[in-house]
């Protein structure tokens, strides 16, 4: 949870145009998620981000992080708030931007989109306007591939999210809420010093390009495939829930009209023997509707897929080519 002075987002959430991020940043990520792996701790790490608005510029600049403990318990949350007031203190007293933008997090395989998540990007924009969320894919990273994915919640789901917590098909309608609007996505640029660029641009002149013809690995496409066949086995049972809840609803509008039909008929015959009819009783007391199927875990395995199939396509395009040149080479 954030700790600067609470501000209500505003239609401002969707100011931000570019996200920069010092390699400096980048460095502390990685190495943090390292440090855990090679522990053999829980590699979903995360951490604060720290950092400027320009808003000239419609820019949020990423200068500084730090990591947090897995605040699973009371405790360890207690602890976290501590050691984020301790860091900001430090930092104002070197001089070093101790605004907090928000949050980094690891995750593999763009599985971070749950519940869980959510709850974080919408504790993060309560406190601050422009919050961030980074996320950072080790595995992806490790074959060659900086990953690295700035989001935030959209204005309308954010208005949304904090009137209730739990979506019906009703309520995404009418605040045409998706699955593909449900996050935004900004872009991320990578920031360097001169002399950071000088040594890169040294790097570059002596860095193997055989590494260009490496083949893609069919387990990360394996692994793939497995969450993109579980997301849609979540779907399915979604989609189970809400024929239940139908056939429910269907069955509730069915005993209300043959009690209506039945209760008619019934003093019809009384009036006609002379008979006092009987009063008149409000059908929907006696019959609730059915809980209504929620929607938001439905939302975000769309999502996730969404994300999957993404990935999927991204690893596939780039080794298609080399499969086709591997081939022409071996016949």
């Amino acid at each position: 949870m954030a700790t600067n002075q609470q501000q209500q987002p505003t239609e401002d959430m969707d100011s931000i145009q570019c996200v920069e991020v010092t390699s400096q940043v980048i460095m502390k990520i990685t190495r943090n998620c390292q440090d855990e792996l090679d522990k053999q701790l829980d590699p979903h790490v995360s951490g604060v981000l720290l950092g400027l608005i320009n808003e000239n510029k419609r820019v949020l600049e990423v200068t500084h992080c730090f990591p947090l403990m897995n605040s699973d318990t009371d405790e360890s949350m207690e602890i976290n708030r501590e050691h984020m007031l301790e860091m900001e203190r430090s930092l104002r007293s070197v001089n070093i931007d101790y605004q907090q933008v928000g949050f980094y997090q690891s995750t593999y395989l763009n599985t971070h989109c749950d519940r869980n998540f959510l709850d974080s990007v919408f504790d993060y924009l309560e406190e601050m306007n422009e919050a961030i969320a980074i996320i950072y894919d080790p595995l992806k990273t490790k074959l060659g591939h900086l990953s690295l994915r700035a989001f935030k919640l959209s204005s309308a789901a954010f208005n949304l999210y904090k009137a209730e917590k739990d979506f019906t098909a009703e309520m995404l309608r009418d605040n045409l809420v998706t699955y593909e609007n449900l996050f935004q996505e900004i872009p991320v640029v990578v920031k360097n010093s001169s002399l950071t660029n000088v040594l890169l641009c040294e790097l570059g002149h002596v860095q193997d390009t055989t590494s260009y013809f490496t083949l893609p690995t069919s387990s990360y496409l394996e692994k793939s495939m497995q969450l993109l066949l579980g997301g849609l086995d979540e779907i399915n049972q979604d989609l189970l829930k809400i024929n239940k809840y139908q056939k429910s609803v269907y069955k509730k509008q069915t005993d209300m009209m043959k009690y209506i039909q039945d209760r008619k008929e019934e003093n019809d015959r009384m009036i006609r023997e002379g008979l006092k009819p009987l009063p008149e009783e409000d059908v929907n007391e006696l019959f609730k509707d059915p809980a209504p199927v929620g929607r938001l875990e439905s939302l975000l395995s769309a999502n996730r897929i969404t994300s999957h199939c993404d990935m999927i396509e991204e690893h596939v395009k780039s080794g298609i080519g080399k499969l086709y040149l591997a081939d022409s080479f071996m016949s």
